[in-house]
């Protein structure tokens, strides 16, 4: 290998070379904040070095690497984008390090003790491959301040960083810079608001950059800082007919010997494709394709922005003790895992579910590499005068572990659990309205779309068939689902309801979610979700309607009318019980309905918090009543609003 040199900046190489969406528990509102047009930039320029090889393979690595400090290194073909190419990392000395981003031309990793590291690249695709190693040496005491997470980035898409809390504490006087470059290349709509974690959208590059930022803070009397290395690419124009026409993360099989390898990708989500993919040859459903382990079947649909992804999805399908992922996801053509993907969607046309990553990762690192944009339906319904806050209990205790984000520790399989089926649940349900397993014998095609226009023309979907049967009745209710998750402006009307008017609206109807009213799907779909949850998991859902007080915390809002486990009550019977026949039509309907628990109400007057530990008529108390008092109660965790987990 031959010595380094120094260079100011990546970009002097770059020079010379229909849906159904469901989204994430992110309590991040964002809404009416201002955005600053770029990063200031910094009085001195990036440390970064470059490494030549024997091939037209160069590496950019950084100066200075440190024990427990986020590095990175960037690997680059002379004179080429890195669009069309796979990349494949490994390490090859040193001790072993969590590496999370192996398919990416940046290798994000974190020294765990000053030492001499090694890692090999495989670059595969266009005319030419490569192949080559790297070593780099952690030595440098100067770790303290540190930025997840360094990588790569298509052109225009939306982005995130953020600054790690040092000894559990977050740094003060926060500022950043971007480093100059040559091209004089900068981002766009800059959001500081956080400044600890920075929102902001990538360039419009005419070729691969690597663009730096600068961190800079106060932490015990001390001034210290940190750089990140975002590696923006240039890819091939969108085009015109393009059935997806923003921005996607590069993403991969998970199984580069699935049978669909060629065709995934482009068949789910790439923005290059112009035409539907034909549903009997290219991408059919998974029930028209078997092999001896069905799981095998399932993960040879899988697409992911990152291989850990695809690795905790499949363990997390053979953890499980029943089928009914396996036969639910027997309706779906693929499983699409990207750190972009916030609000997770299911899509219609194309028959996949499309998952948001933050409901999978185990490790701080796996975190790391997930995109925190918030989801685009924060700021919906600010003029209404209510909340409609929901979440899942079991024991009088939140079901599943809530890390927050600057908690760096890992979780288990266990931990996340309870949070991902839900989340399935919800998207198969979804899949198995559109397409249920009993029509996959007829399908006609050629593609997803000209099915998915019968479907609708003939109103056989369960969730059509359940509004005809059991319909919900409160137009007062259909026209607040429109403002709060479409985003339609609230009349004079909305904005005057109080929340007692909402409360008797949605309580005297028979949906068991105010979500329900945005569309006939999610009806289906939010009734399939709370039954199931109840069932296997043993978790009730708490809904309410509640105040709006400036300040909106889980000790701050008032209930004013709520239930825990809305979906066992009597009246809503016929229809949950109907859903659950059509979306499981082996299970024992009846057994499952009479195991669910009586409904029983929150308290009136009392906060959300207070709310969460029921004591009252313990005969009666569908979950176990601990000894704590309502003083003692002590619920952090972000408030969740209804809805916020699906939109249509």
């Amino acid at each position: 290998m031959n010595a380094s040199r120094n260079v100011g900046f990546y970009s002097l190489i770059a020079s010379t070379i229909l849906l159904t969406a469901c989204g994430s528990d992110s309590s991040d509102d964002n809404s009416g904040i201002p955005f600053s047009s770029a990063f200031e930039i910094c009085s001195d320029d990036s440390s970064t070095s470059l490494i030549s090889t024997d091939s037209e393979l160069v590496f950019i690595v950084e100066q200075d690497y440190a024990a427990n400090k986020p590095g990175s290194i960037t690997a680059s073909i002379a004179d080429q984008n890195s669009a069309g190419r796979m990349f494949l990392w490994q390490q090859v000395s040193g001790p072993s390090l969590e590496l999370a981003s192996v398919n990416s031309p940046v290798l994000a990793f974190t020294p765990s003790s000053n030492d001499n590291y090694s890692f090999k690249v495989t670059v595969t695709g266009s005319s030419s491959n490569y192949e080559e190693v790297v070593s780099i040496t952690a030595d440098s005491t100067d770790n303290i301040l540190r930025i997840n997470n360094d990588h790569q980035m298509v052109a225009n898409i939306d982005a995130s960083l953020r600054i790690q809390n040092i000894n559990g504490q977050v740094p003060t006087d926060i500022s950043w810079c971007m480093y100059p470059n040559i091209d004089n290349v900068g981002f766009n709509s800059v959001d500081l608001t956080d400044i600890n974690r920075p929102l902001f959208n990538a360039p419009d590059v005419n070729s691969d950059q690597l663009i730096s930022l600068k961190a800079t803070a106060t932490f015990d009397g001390q001034t210290v800082s940190d750089d990140v290395h975002l590696l923006v690419t240039k890819e091939q124009a969108i085009p015109s007919k393009a059935y997806i026409t923003y921005p996607l993360a590069r993403v991969h099989p998970y199984k580069a010997d699935s049978a669909y390898a060629d065709n995934l990708v482009n068949c789910t989500y790439s923005n290059q494709q112009i035409a539907p993919c034909n549903i009997l040859n290219e991408l059919p459903f998974v029930s028209q394709d078997s092999q001896p382990d069905p799981i095998d079947t399932i993960m040879d649909r899988v697409v992911v922005s990152h291989d850990w992804m695809g690795q905790n999805f499949e363990t997390y399908l053979r953890a499980q003790t029943n089928t009914d992922f396996v036969e639910l996801l027997q309706s779906v053509t693929a499983v699409i895992i990207s750190y972009d993907i916030r609000p997770a969607y299911y899509s219609g046309y194309i028959g996949a579910i499309y998952l948001d990553p933050e409901y999978l990762w185990l490790t701080s690192a796996q975190r790391d590499t997930i995109n925190e944009t918030p989801d685009y339906r924060s700021s919906f319904g600010e003029d209404l005068k209510y909340l409609s806050p929901y979440r899942y209990v079991k024991d009088n205790d939140y079901a599943g572990v809530y890390i927050e984000k600057d908690n760096r520790i890992n979780r288990t399989m266990d931990d996340m659990s309870s949070n991902f089926a839900r989340l399935m649940y919800h998207e198969l349900a979804h899949a198995n309205d559109y397409y249920p397993q009993s029509i996959h014998a007829t399908l006609q095609g050629p593609s997803l779309r000209e099915e998915f226009d019968r479907r609708l023309a003939t109103d056989d979907m369960p969730s059509d068939q359940l509004q005809m049967r059991y319909p919900l009745l409160s137009d007062e209710m259909y026209g607040l689902a429109e403002v709060q998750y479409a985003g339609k402006s609230a009349n004079s009307t909305q904005k005057a309801f109080s929340p007692s008017d909402v409360a008797e609206f949605f309580a005297n109807d028979l949906a068991n979610d105010d979500y329900a009213y945005s569309s006939k799907r999610e009806d289906v779909a939010m009734l399939f979700e709370e039954i199931m949850m109840s069932h296997r998991y043993g978790t009730l859902r708490d809904i309410a309607i509640t105040d709006k007080p400036e300040v909106q915390t889980s000790s701050t809002i008032t209930v004013e009318w709520g239930v825990r486990g809305r979906v066992g009550q009597t009246e809503l019977r016929d229809r949950a019980s109907y859903v659950l026949g059509q979306m499981l039509p082996d299970i024992d309907t009846q057994l499952v309905m009479d195991g669910l628990p009586e409904p029983a109400a929150l308290v009136k007057g009392q906060t959300w918090a207070q709310n969460l530990v029921l004591t009252a008529d313990q005969s009666k108390s569908p979950q176990k009543v601990s000894n704590q008092s309502d003083s003692a109660v002590i619920d952090n965790r972000p408030l969740q609003f209804s809805g916020d987990q699906h939109v249509h």
